[in-house]
């Protein structure tokens, strides 16, 4: 399980990663930036199982590679943690 702290890392790591990533490829869907700033509020918490499930079967709907499915790794962390 991922401490707050690894949280919050990886988040602002994938953060800068997509960044990039859609600069150089302008096709990627704008509800990409809507899920990825929905992470990134809820890695600042506070804790919400709920919207941590939500937000990762959000997530099914894109493919973006081994950044992306890291990121869904961590929502499901999240989602996994007792209330």
């Amino acid at each position: 399980m991922l401490q707050p702290d690894s949280v919050r890392s990886v988040a602002t790591r994938l953060e800068s990663y997509f960044d990039w990533y859609v600069r150089v490829d302008p096709e990627v869907p704008s509800a990409v930036w809507s899920l990825l700033s929905r992470f990134s509020a809820l890695v600042e918490g506070p804790s919400n199982v709920a919207a941590a499930q939500q937000l990762l079967d959000e997530t099914r709907a894109f493919s973006l590679g081994s950044p992306w499915e890291e990121l869904r790794l961590t929502l499901s962390q999240l989602a996994a943690q007792p209330a």
